[in-house]
């Protein structure tokens, strides 16, 4: 594994708490701005028609990270939707810099059983596996 950069934990927390500031605008922007057939409400089913829409927009994951503005909307929507079901917090992993989500906004539940799940690389996944229910199934195992 190679050796990751040791973040300024005061600067990124508080360019995290600008990204939290920035939520609901960019959110309703990117709702907007997405096909209507896609019903972009928050529900557990609209991971499915979000990930298809993404899978079909994006073959590689080269591809969805060169366009970071829209990747960083699809996991603020994903993250969004399993913090609104599943009684969750955004939260930046800062601690320990071996920590595969270190410095990556995750959320984390109230319900210590369950996982915390980093949107950003669930969306990346998803383009990979291309089922087009991955970020579904995340959601369904922590259900389960």
């Amino acid at each position: 594994m190679e050796d990751r950069k040791i973040l300024n934990n005061e600067e990124e927390n508080d360019k995290f708490q600008y990204w939290l500031m920035e939520m609901g605008d960019i959110l309703d922007e990117f709702v907007e701005e997405m096909p209507k057939e896609l019903q972009l409400d928050y529900s557990p089913k609209s991971l499915l028609r979000i990930e298809e829409w993404i899978i079909s927009n994006y073959k590689t994951i080269p591809e969805i990270k060169s366009d970071r503005a829209k990747l960083d909307k699809f996991a603020r929507y994903v993250g969004e939707t399993f913090r609104r079901n599943l009684d969750g917090v955004w939260e930046l992993p800062l601690d320990n810099p071996k920590y595969v989500f270190y410095g990556i906004p995750q959320i984390v539940f109230q319900d210590e059983n369950i996982s915390p799940i980093c949107p950003l690389i669930s969306v990346t996944t998803c383009v990979d596996r291309r089922s087009g229910k991955s970020l579904y199934k995340r959601y369904i195992n922590r259900i389960s």
